[in-house]
């Protein structure tokens, strides 16, 4: 049985301080079995966090048939759920990635979600990485890493023009619809783990069984962007009935396309210019070729 205190020791050895903001993700039944359930996890956390800390979960429903941000349920875990039905988290409003905090900057982080796009700038998220926040992944990988989606904005990968019809419920309760960009698929996102533990990027520890890992959000861009300088497919998944992440090659290499023909125009271009700018500074000048004087051989 998995106490309270457990977990809180647990998350002090990890390097979870008093303070911090940190963006949760998480598996309940990876502890095994918990006193007291969820609501147990959620006290530790934010007693280990205390009064100048900042909790976030992500509280995502992808695609509701109508968001409403009070009643709409988490689909990202029992830890989740249970934090955004707690009176003193907030919850953004952006319909399909919402993510419920409690702490210190909870209202900063949250606010004006659903006026960007899920985890572009200004997105909670990348407020989370302004903060200097960090990623805790309690018996998950990184395939729910949600700040890599950021490291995609940032990196401003050539599959992220998807998007989708969603409709959200107002506070006057009335139903508005509007189109929003889908974030790709995230089954290739441990392409990261290596990078990151080339870089003693990650701290580990067990709780109960729950594998327990803490990192900075900053090393996570890092890992993110250094990998897709040099591959832009790179965090796409390799899974054969993944219609998105074919969707998403297809993008990149109608994009990468575009750009070499982008290239050979702007090549023809500049040849063009220079023929003429010759003509122009010739132009009524004879052109003198040279001719070499008779019976003289070239010493090669």
């Amino acid at each position: 049985m998995v106490t309270e205190t457990d977990i809180r020791t647990g998350l002090e050895e990890l390097g979870l301080r008093s303070g911090d903001t940190v963006v949760v993700h998480s598996s309940l039944s990876s502890f095994g079995q918990v006193e007291g359930g969820a609501q147990i996890v959620v006290d530790a956390l934010l007693d280990v966090l205390g009064d100048e800390g900042t909790l976030v979960f992500p509280t995502f429903n992808y695609q509701p048939d109508v968001f409403d941000p009070d009643d709409t349920p988490s689909v990202t875990g029992a830890i989740s759920e249970t934090v955004r039905k707690r009176p003193d988290a907030v919850r953004s409003l952006h319909p399909t990635h919402s993510v419920a905090a409690i702490g210190r900057l909870a209202q900063v982080i949250t606010e004006g979600h659903e006026r960007t796009e899920p985890f572009g700038r200004g997105s909670a998220l990348f407020k989370v990485l302004q903060a200097g926040g960090k990623i805790l992944h309690l018996g998950t990988t990184h395939t729910t890493n949600s700040m890599i989606h950021v490291g995609e904005e940032l990196a401003n990968v050539p599959y992220l023009e998807r998007t989708r019809l969603v409709g959200i419920r107002t506070a006057q309760g009335k139903v508005v619809r509007k189109w929003i960009r889908r974030p790709g698929c995230s089954r290739g996102f441990d392409a990261i783990e290596e990078t990151l533990q080339e870089k003693e990027a990650i701290d580990e520890t067990t709780i109960g069984n729950c594998h327990a890992r803490l990192m900075s959000a900053r090393s996570v861009i890092d890992a993110v962007l250094e990998l897709l300088e040099f591959d832009q497919e790179a965090l796409l998944c390799d899974e054969p009935d993944c219609e998105v992440c074919a969707e998403s090659r297809a993008m990149a290499a109608a994009t990468e396309s575009e750009r070499q023909e982008r290239e050979i125009t702007e090549l023809a271009e500049e040849e063009e210019q220079l023929r003429r700018s010759l003509e122009k500074r010739f132009e009524g000048s004879p052109v003198t070729y040279f001719e070499p004087e008779q019976n003289h051989s070239s010493p090669n």
